[in-house]
């Protein structure tokens, strides 16, 4: 079995009023692709931004190839890629260009490598037609996919998502899905917050599921899991709902 990317350790983030992600362990290997699946306010967010440091723990640790996130910013913060659920909090320049290089500069990348990977990054994602265009003037799904951009242009060993369905219609939807489908057959790890699990799950390696006190319940391959999604507050896939125990192309 390989060795950890990551190493979740007794994860404790407590809040003022009692809220919050309590002794949460999990381990995440290369090339997974996990959902960390819950209802509203099971901290699905809260756990999340701990991976590369975003906030820090009441207690316990979480450690990058052995080394605690903690010790080296830069390079968590390089290895893990997090998208946030409201793309325009991330987005920050003012071309499609300009924000897909944003990150490599501040590296002071040289400037022939930056133009290189931006627009390898941007025909990757579908958005180098896009390159000369204002962020604020793209759709929604489009902003989705240039804040990946930004994050995948800095070669990430792990892609952090949160809520990425999160106000998109079902063709933005669809073609966010394929890319991060297409990702992750490339090798590259996922990790999905999401409540909407009917989008993914048929594509996922494995499900933590949070209950609704912060503490983490199920972890285990999506098939194990479906038909008890309800239970923990999850809506069930509509072919698990009509009695399969996996998507009947999967059967």
């Amino acid at each position: 079995m390989p060795r950890p990317i990551l190493e979740i350790d007794h994860l404790t983030h407590a809040f003022f009023n009692g809220t919050g992600i309590h002794d949460i362990c999990a381990r995440i290997f290369p090339g997974e692709f996990i959902l960390v699946a819950g209802p509203n306010g099971s901290g699905k967010t809260t756990l999340i931004k701990h991976l590369n440091a975003l906030v820090r723990p009441t207690s316990g640790e979480i450690r990058l190839h052995g080394r605690s996130v903690t010790k080296d910013l830069i390079v968590t913060r390089k290895t893990i890629g997090m998208v946030f659920q409201d793309a325009d909090t991330q987005i920050v320049a003012d071309t499609v260009e300009d924000e897909v290089a944003f990150g490599l500069e501040n590296l002071n990348t040289p400037r022939a490598r930056i133009l290189e990977k931006v627009d390898q990054t941007l025909a990757y994602m579908n958005l180098i037609h896009l390159k000369d265009r204002n962020p604020s003037t793209l759709s929604g799904g489009e902003k989705r996919r240039l804040a990946i951009a930004g994050i995948l242009v800095m070669d990430p060993e792990i892609i952090v998502l949160d809520e990425p369905f999160a106000n998109l219609d079902y063709p933005a939807s669809r073609d966010l899905v394929e890319i991060i489908c297409r990702l992750n057959r490339e090798g590259q790890t996922i990790i999905m917050a999401t409540h909407e699990v009917e989008e993914v799950i048929t594509y996922a390696s494995r499900m933590l599921i949070m209950d609704g006190q912060g503490r983490l319940v199920k972890d285990g391959p999506p098939r194990e899991l479906l038909g008890n999604l309800e239970y923990f507050g999850i809506r069930e896939p509509c072919f698990s709902r009509m009695g399969y125990s996996a998507p009947p192309w999967q059967t």
